[in-house]
């Protein structure tokens, strides 16, 4: 989303108005493939093939199983509220780690709690996912007119930009600062208006020659690509 954008305020007044237990996807998975894995959940949720939890455990620990049988394995003990089931997909997980899997560890987290408590158990998705409280984003910014930054201009922002997100208690996982633009991960709690924020510390950094420009973009979809930044910067 762009800076003028009132997407973030929505999703933050959405999340902000929900009750109950909030769980974010901490890997990065896209959102074609979450829809995939949760259509195909319901499927095996709504299945009655003889089987059981232990036989699906067998599934995961044989070597002959097929990427078919380990898909529906996996699904199966994600949706079965089985303690022991979670507990299986965890030790998995740390073995053979993919997207379905984190999707699987997921839902068989939020299925466990659920039958564990009374509370309401939502489920937010995001493209880039989160870690505890907090959402992934990225942002992209450009310098004005495209102009090199000088060594001075790095390292301001290699200073001001993380400084600003850890004031907020958020965390940056990467800053990438190339000759005319710079991109930062980073994970932020969903309170936060992180608008407002970036406007401040640009603000800040442009008190010392104007070098960013305005315009920026921060998504929870997806990193930038080259592709991505190679249409920003000629827009």
């Amino acid at each position: 989303m762009r800076r003028d954008s009132d997407v973030f305020k929505g999703l933050q007044q959405s999340l902000g108005g929900l009750k109950g237990q909030l769980h974010f996807l901490e890997t990065s998975v896209p959102v074609e493939k979450q829809m995939e894995y949760f259509r195909y959940s319901e499927n095996v949720r709504n299945d009655s093939r003889p089987t059981s939890i232990e036989e699906q455990i067998n599934v995961l620990h044989s070597p002959e199983s097929s990427p078919k049988e380990l898909k529906y394995a996996l699904t199966y003990l994600a949706v079965s509220g089985d303690i022991k089931a979670y507990r299986i997909i965890e030790s998995y997980n740390k073995e053979h780690s993919d997207e379905w899997v984190a999707m699987a560890l997921t839902q068989a987290k939020i299925t466990l709690e659920s039958e564990l408590s009374d509370e309401k158990q939502i489920f937010i998705s995001t493209g880039l996912g989160g870690k505890e409280n907090k959402l992934r984003f990225s942002a992209f910014f450009k310098s004005n007119h495209l102009r090199t930054f000088s060594n001075y201009q790095r390292e301001l922002i290699e200073k001001e930009i993380p400084y600003a997100i850890e004031q907020q208690d958020g965390e940056v996982e990467e800053i990438i600062i190339a000759e005319n633009y710079f991109t930062i991960l980073f994970l932020i709690h969903f309170t936060v208006n992180v608008k407002g924020m970036f406007e401040n510390v640009i603000n800040e950094c442009n008190q010392y020659g104007n070098f960013i420009n305005g315009d920026f973009i921060i998504t929870n979809v997806k990193a930038f690509s080259e592709e991505d930044i190679r249409k920003e910067l000629h827009r």
